[in-house]
């Protein structure tokens, strides 16, 4: 490994070691794996640059190229032309991930989810201080500057994430900035001893120099770590007010975008579900106890995300929502909750609607959503508090004869992004075909996602940040309840129905004490639509064992003599306007399991199974395939400039063949770790070769030869050729070869230093070969236009 190649993994070391003081930040922390293995690819690009001779400025443009490859592939690949070549919608998604990353940067407490937000902003981190370090301290080769990069991102991951052990971290990031200094350091007292010895090979890398800036440099990092402690404390500045959702003053503030629906995913894929609160309720129906956190009313076709609301303080009695008319049956519910300790959540599960809170701390109410939230870091742990509710039973009639939504709601919430996918809309008019009211519409939705579609459950769908997630869950037909609850609402408002998402708990397991047990695996999202005299509504779109939609919604949704929708290529099974099946099953009952294997939900066709996609193979095996051409171009190049170099004429050696063979010994010494010197000439050249190659007397000769023949050749008025030449190219490099260790005899076949010298000359050949053709045109061009005689 020469000088400059240490330096650059040195760098390497330096960032990712610099960087583990991002690793509490979100988890699972696999993702600083993925970075470290992006940035030591991009390290490899700039170092075949450099072994190219690349202009400086074009190895980091170079650099900045193969980083923007790579993360198209890791974060946007399914979009991108050959999943590394970005197209608009590669970009797009590029942007969205990007977007829903600082929203979930802003809003996240550590440790956060690692959404792909949230690893695609701390890759690109990695990324770009890796990219500044190894231009800094390898292409520019101003080893010390790069320590400022490094701080930075000490700095800012520290700070974020103030607790733990910071002085670890610290300890991390010094010992791979002296580790880069020290590589550095090496390199140069390794040059002092080539100019001076002349034999690279005669420097062992011990030095006093070293030695002495270990030690000083040692000392400095013990002094930097244990300074501050004998220092007065200066408080925690700019990043004391960070990480509250709402803020402090006069009992208001302002709630901002959230994404809970990555943490919602994480706890159901959890292997052991861990308790998250229990209640007891005296509701006539309390498995119907839905516990509601926040609704999410913006979608733009990736997520749903709040949107900024006002929160006031709270107030002594929340009452009743006011589009709910005093003739929509109702009953009074009074819920006691009890939350764990370590339940670190902004929000209050409440069931809705909540009419009157009685609860310790500093809360807020944000009456739009009428969700309460804390502030100033007031969380829901450990907490006991009691919720009265109203437990709404509107009848179908009354539903289906709602008067449209205002048009505020409507404005709001029946909301799409432009590059939504069409079969979106499509599919939700061919499911409803039957429906003559918003509410039928609503209902048959509900009854295709959950029973007739052909939909099952499965946690392990990941939740995708693609423009075309919406899409590709409609063909898959599988998913868990964030899915569900996506695809019904953003159908919809296709349909022009007000619809959000709601994030909470279902009711839990009932305990033999009457009590009810709310854990991880009981986090839930469903749909909210909203209907003039009633208000919003919950809707059960998700196929899961033991998840019952709401009374209103299963009993008969249209007239029995309502035609039956057309089949759709993208709707799949066809729903009908009865809420039982043929079978007189109830649509409940099928919910609950108990109307025979035929009829269980999850239920899918074998067609359905995911099988390998072809897309996905083939891009694999151009990856493998465009890696082991870069790999054998240098090898496959080089050996055509040898036979090219070496082939026989009809008669004796000419000029230009002569040139050849001494060129091809000259670049076969560079193969073999003797780089050319310019200065040289073929004499001395062909003595530095047999010299520091460790020719034995034959190959030294046949080197004297070559070198006789070329100065014959460039300075000689008569010159006489050998025909041997090109057999004395062969014991050149067969000599060598021989004195040579296994690793640089691998090297100069597969990954030939020479091989850099063809690149060069490329443009030169490609300037040379456009103005042969241009000049062939021009006389084609001048045969054309003369008179004829």
């Amino acid at each position: 490994m020469n000088g400059r190649t240490r330096i650059a993994v040195s760098a390497v070391t330096a960032t990712v070691l610099t960087a583990l003081c991002l690793w509490p930040l979100v988890q699972p922390s696999s993702w600083i794996v993925e970075a470290a293995f992006l940035l030591a690819l991009v390290a490899a690009a700039g170092a075949g640059a450099r072994r190219l001779a690349l202009p400086r400025p074009l190895t980091v443009l170079l650099q900045l190229f193969v980083a923007f490859l790579l993360v198209t592939f890791f974060f946007a690949g399914d979009q991108a032309w050959g999943r590394f070549i970005p197209g608009p919608q590669a970009m797009r998604q590029l942007g969205a991930e990007l977007s829903s990353g600082l929203d979930d940067m802003s809003h996240f407490s550590s440790p956060a989810p690692a959404t792909v937000g949230l690893r695609l902003l701390l890759t690109l981190t990695v990324l770009g201080i890796g990219l500044l370090v190894d231009a800094i301290a390898v292409t520019y080769q101003r080893v010390a500057l790069s320590g400022l990069p490094l701080l930075a991102l000490y700095a800012v991951g520290t700070g974020i994430h103030p607790s733990g052990p910071v002085w670890f971290y610290f300890l991390l990031a010094a010992f791979g900035y002296l580790t880069l200094l020290t590589a550095e350091g090496r390199d140069r007292v390794a040059r002092w001893g080539r100019v001076f010895h002349g034999n690279p090979g005669s420097y062992d890398g011990a030095n006093p120099l070293t030695s002495s800036a270990l030690r000083l440099a040692t000392l400095a990092a013990i002094g930097g770590l244990l300074l501050p402690i004998v220092l007065p404390s200066v408080g925690s500045g700019v990043v004391a007010g960070l990480g509250h959702g709402v803020g402090s003053g006069n009992g208001g503030g302002v709630i901002t975008a959230v994404n809970p629906l990555a943490s919602l995913a994480q706890s159901l894929q959890q292997t052991t579900p861990e308790p998250v609160l229990s209640y007891t309720t005296d509701s006539p129906d309390p498995g119907d106890q839905y516990l509601r956190i926040v609704d999410l009313d913006q979608f733009n076709g990736v997520s749903w995300t709040t949107s900024t609301h006002r929160a006031v303080s709270l107030p002594k009695t929340l009452g009743a929502p006011g589009e709910l008319k005093s003739g929509v049956p109702s009953t009074q519910v009074t819920t006691k909750i009890v939350t764990q300790d370590g339940y670190e959540q902004q929000w209050l599960p409440m069931p809705y609607p909540a009419v009157n809170l009685s609860v310790q701390g500093d809360w807020r109410w944000e009456p739009e959503g009428r969700t309460v939230i804390g502030a100033d870091g007031q969380t829901a742990s450990g907490l006991a508090y009691q919720v009265g509710s109203l437990a709404l039973t509107p009848s179908p009639d009354a539903l289906r004869q709602a008067a449209p939504a205002p048009a505020d709601i409507r404005r709001v919430y029946t909301a799409l992004p432009k590059n939504l996918p069409a079969v979106v809309a499509s599919t939700a008019r061919s499911v409803t075909a039957s429906a003559t009211d918003d509410f039928d519409r609503a209902v048959l939705l509900q009854d295709w996602f959950s029973v007739r579609g052909g939909f099952s459950y499965n946690t392990d769908v990941p939740v995708s940040d693609s423009p075309d997630a919406l899409a590709q869950f409609l063909a898959r037909k599988q998913g868990f309840c964030v899915h569900f609850a996506s695809a019904m609402a953003a159908m919809a408002r296709s349909l022009g129905i007000p619809a959000r998402v709601v994030v909470g708990f279902t009711p839990g397991t009932q305990g033999t004490d009457g009590s009810w047990l709310v854990t991880t695996h009981d986090a839930h999202a469903w749909p909210e639509l909203y209907f003039s005299g009633v208000g919003w509504l919950r809707f059960e779109p998700t196929p899961r064992q033991g998840i019952v939609p709401p009374g209103y919604s299963t009993q008969t949704t249209t007239p029995s003599n309502a035609p039956a929708p057309a089949a759709s290529a993208t709707a799949g099974a066809q729903p009908t306007g009865s809420a039982r099946n043929q079978k007189g099953c109830s649509l409940a009952a099928r919910h609950l399991g108990d109307c025979g294997p035929e009829a269980a939900l999850g239920a899918s066709p074998a067609s359905s199974e995911l099988t390998p996609s072809s897309p996905l193979l083939l891009a694999a095996w151009s990856l493998a395939g465009l890696l082991l051409a870069v790999l054998l171009a240098p090898m496959l190049w080089r050996g055509r400039t040898r036979r090219a170099r070496l082939r026989r004429g009809p008669s004796g050696l000419t000029d230009q063949q002569v040139l050849a063979a001494w060129r091809e010994m000259v670049d076969t010494a560079w193969d073999h770790g003797i780089p050319p010197n310019e200065a040289d000439t073929p004499r001395g050249a062909a003595a530095r070769i047999s010299e520091l190659g460790g020719l034995g007397p034959g190959p030294s000769a046949a080197a004297g030869r070559l070198a006789l023949a070329t100065e014959q050749v460039l300075y000689a008025p008569v010159v006489s050729t050998p025909l041997s030449l090109r057999q004395d190219v062969r014991e050149v490099r067969e000599g060598l070869s021989a004195a040579s260790d296994r690793r640089t005899r691998v090297r100069a076949v597969v990954l030939p230093p020479s091989s850099s010298s063809l690149l060069r000359a490329l443009p030169r050949r490609a300037r040379a070969a456009v103005a042969g053709w241009a000049r062939d045109r021009a006389a084609a061009l001048r045969r054309r236009l003369r008179p004829r005689s």
